[in-house]
């Protein structure tokens, strides 16, 4: 586990939207309210990360810089939305810069589903 792993896991218990943190071998998971998963991967050495929000084993949106969308302008960086759109990204593949940016995002997506 990277030092930046850890301390990405310890901001992350900063947030009120997280329950609970644990480390995966090569990832964080964050355990979110309504059965949300929120994992985090990030490889320094490869310079690879992704982040993903995940309900009952399906993937409900997710930013990574996987070198397959060649035609999206922030490329290698996107965004997969909630309605499977590949869409630009502008986070920078630090988890600690791009935390902020990311859990609002979620919040947005978790909220909506509360009723």
């Amino acid at each position: 586990m990277t030092e930046v792993l850890k301390e990405v896991a310890r901001k992350l218990l900063d947030y009120d939207i997280v329950l609970k943190v644990e480390f995966l071998g090569t990832k964080i998971r964050a355990y979110l309210p309504n059965r949300y998963i929120f994992d985090i991967y990030h490889n320094q050495t490869l310079g690879k990360y992704s982040y993903t929000l995940i309900k009952e084993n399906r993937r409900i949106a997710g930013w990574d810089n996987a070198p397959h969308h060649v035609s999206v302008e922030s490329y290698p960086d996107h965004f997969h939305d909630v309605d499977g759109k590949i869409k630009t990204s502008h986070l920078s593949g630090d988890p600690l810069e791009d935390l902020d940016m990311v859990l609002n995002v979620i919040k947005e997506i978790v909220g909506a589903e509360e009723v």
